[in-house]
């Protein structure tokens, strides 16, 4: 994200881009898939990540009981050269420290905490990913793009390991977004978004509260319209893996309708935005 701000003149927009997926249900369960890449392309990803290994800088703390499906979302993901250049980027990156960890607590979602320097550089992350990573489906006002996995005409292998690789490369879209601003903002933000609930809690629940609208002018947008922001920012890596991982899917090297329609109404709303990625 070049810069946090509320974009209310899309707002039409959103409520449209919401209102074309709003059948996804928030966390319904998926049917597993079972395991689809090739012992080639397995092959493939573990030379890679073996030519790169002295140069691999990235603290994977994995419990044992979820090494294997961590390292079968790790590999799907790896096998798309977007994929391989996020890792590259971050987990092989010298001047930054990515940790990776596996936690039930996340369930089917994820989260990114970062770590800033004193001069609001990124220089650290940490991806949490549930253990539930490879099942459930966000809600389509946050994640309208991961939410359109969820129709029951799609290949039954995108229900699974696809799914767990689109949410890290949700993550990682995190990770674009915040290396590329001021963190100083960011961190702004935050501490504002407290006040702004702590005042909005006490007050009867007045968003036209003076205090609340400085506030609002100040952080540029509310709480929610900031964390939406920052969530459909994110969606973006999931784009660039879906683009091209799915097409891979069937001979006719296309986009499945529905996630399709799903990206055409996020670019029809952010327009070039989404080329920073």
């Amino acid at each position: 994200m070049a810069r946090i701000r509320c974009e209310l003149a899309h707002l039409p927009s959103l409520i449209l881009l919401a209102a074309i997926l709003l059948f996804c249900p928030l966390y319904s369960l998926s049917i597993r898939a079972t395991p689809f890449l090739k012992s080639a392309h397995l092959n493939e990803v573990s030379a890679w990540l073996a030519e790169r290994a002295d140069r691999s800088t990235v603290r994977e703390y994995i419990s044992p009981e979820y090494r294997k499906r961590y390292q079968k979302w790790k590999n799907e993901y790896l096998s798309t050269a977007v994929g391989r250049e996020e890792w590259a980027r971050f987990a092989l990156n010298p001047h930054f420290e990515l940790t990776i960890t596996v936690s039930k607590h996340e369930g089917h979602g994820a989260k990114v905490d970062f770590h800033w320097n004193e001069f609001g550089h990124l220089v650290a992350a940490t991806i949490t990913l549930g253990d539930k990573l490879d099942s459930g489906y966000p809600s389509a006002i946050n994640y309208p793009i991961t939410c359109s996995l969820s129709t029951g005409d799609l290949p039954p292998e995108v229900k699974g390991e696809i799914l767990a690789a689109t949410k890290l490369s949700h993550e990682f879209g995190h990770l674009n977004q915040v290396m590329s601003m001021d963190g100083r903002i960011y961190q702004l933000q935050n501490r504002l978004m407290l006040e702004y609930m702590r005042i909005f809690n006490g007050n009867g629940f007045d968003i036209n509260d003076p205090s609340l609208l400085g506030l609002s002018r100040q952080m540029g947008g509310t709480p929610v319209s900031i964390s939406q922001h920052r969530e459909h920012w994110a969606e973006a890596g999931a784009i660039d893996y879906l683009r091209e991982r799915l097409p891979k899917l069937n001979k006719r090297a296309k986009l499945p309708s529905a996630i399709k329609e799903a990206i055409d109404a996020y670019q029809s709303v952010y327009g070039d935005r989404f080329q920073m990625f």
